[in-house]
């Protein structure tokens, strides 16, 4: 994971909320090919402005992941490219998991915040998660570049943004101020690298593969769980 700087977190509340069937998470692969489960970190502390980000799937998901992620951590380009492709199709394009981008971007990165601008500014025409995955898969090309604007607008032509509209919100920055609030959130629960994920506001101790994310959804919500017995029948 990529680690900020040292943050001193602010807490609002003392709530602590309970995820049942959740005692255990995937953390690594086994020998046979089978995830091995591992312990969550504490629950994490209430904030009363509530979860911001940018969602993806169903309101009625049974799970919800969040993703705190800075656009030149290399960490989190790996997993966008090659894990969330997967759970993408398979687990939230399913009504499985509802997915909730935060946006984290690290102090030590000096070309993040302009990704995260434009891909918030690609949002206001409705196409962030097609400027998520340009921006992830072409990190190479402006994460170290003296003008990364350069390159982020190319991306916006290739999505099909509207270049005019994009431009003045780049040059007002008008869509910074939900970027910081997310990443004060994240202050706030004392995330301090990236990616880092939290499940029904449990924090995962490692970057998940799909196998593993999938585990964990399957020990929350079965896919096909017992049926209750019917009223009035024998027990043996």
């Amino acid at each position: 994971m990529a680690a900020g700087q040292s943050l001193k977190p602010f807490y609002i509340g003392l709530g602590v909320v309970a995820v049942a069937g959740v005692a255990l998470i995937a953390r690594s692969m086994g020998g046979s090919g089978t995830a091995v489960p591992a312990a969550v970190l504490p629950l994490p502390i209430a904030v009363a402005n509530g979860p911001r980000g940018v969602v993806m799937g169903s309101d009625s998901a049974p799970v919800e992941v969040a993703e705190y992620s800075d656009f030149q951590c290399p960490y989190c380009a790996r997993f966008s490219v090659l894990q969330f492709p997967d759970i993408r199709d398979r687990l939230i394009n399913t009504g499985r998991v509802r997915w909730r981008f935060m946006n984290f971007p690290l102090d030590g990165h000096p070309n993040t915040r302009p990704a995260h601008l434009a891909a918030g500014c690609a949002r206001e025409q409705g196409k962030f998660w097609e400027m998520h995955d340009a921006v992830y898969q072409g990190q190479g090309d402006w994460a170290d570049s003296r003008r990364p604007e350069r390159v982020l607008r190319e991306y916006a032509d290739h999505i099909g943004l509207n270049r005019d509209q994009f431009d003045q919100c780049m040059q007002t920055q008008r869509a910074m101020p939900e970027i910081e609030a997310d990443r004060q959130r994240g202050d706030s629960l004392g995330v301090n690298s990236t990616p880092t994920f939290f499940v029904n506001g449990r924090q995962l101790q490692e970057v998940p593969t799909y196998d593993q994310l999938r585990a964990i959804v399957d020990s929350i919500a079965p896919v096909n769980p017992p049926a209750a017995p019917r009223a009035g029948a024998a027990r043996r």
